[in-house]
């Protein structure tokens, strides 16, 4: 089953949803902790070798594998965290994941505004 929106526009909401939820809390964690960003680093590598992007534009793929990995995750018991309360050192794979999305998005979000 195909996941996630089907336009940038969408897409972009989605993202903010995100960024919202755990993305801005878990880059500035990273910002500021060398040991942090190493660990976005990796979960951000993990999600760019699963993405496809020749399947459609980035912010759409971002976007529909956050909302693919985030339904196959909840349906297994896992909750979006509170960001205020996450040990960033010790933050879950999906939460790590979501992050990476949105540190993706933010370097894509311009070349799709122009190609949109």
């Amino acid at each position: 089953m195909d996941h996630g929106p089907t336009s940038p526009e969408l897409a972009r909401q989605v993202l903010e949803r995100y960024a919202r939820a755990v993305g801005d809390a878990g880059r500035a964690a990273a910002a500021s902790d060398p040991g942090v960003l190493a660990m976005l680093d990796q979960a951000t590598a993990a999600v760019g070798d699963a993405l496809d992007p020749d399947r459609r534009p980035p912010l759409i793929e971002l976007a529909s594998y956050a909302d693919g990995l985030t339904d196959r995750a909840t349906g297994l018991g896992w909750r979006l965290p509170d960001p205020s309360t996450v040990d960033w050192r010790r933050a879950d794979q999906i939460t790590w994941r979501l992050v990476a999305v949105c540190e993706l998005a933010e370097a894509v979000q311009d070349e799709d505004i122009a190609t949109a």
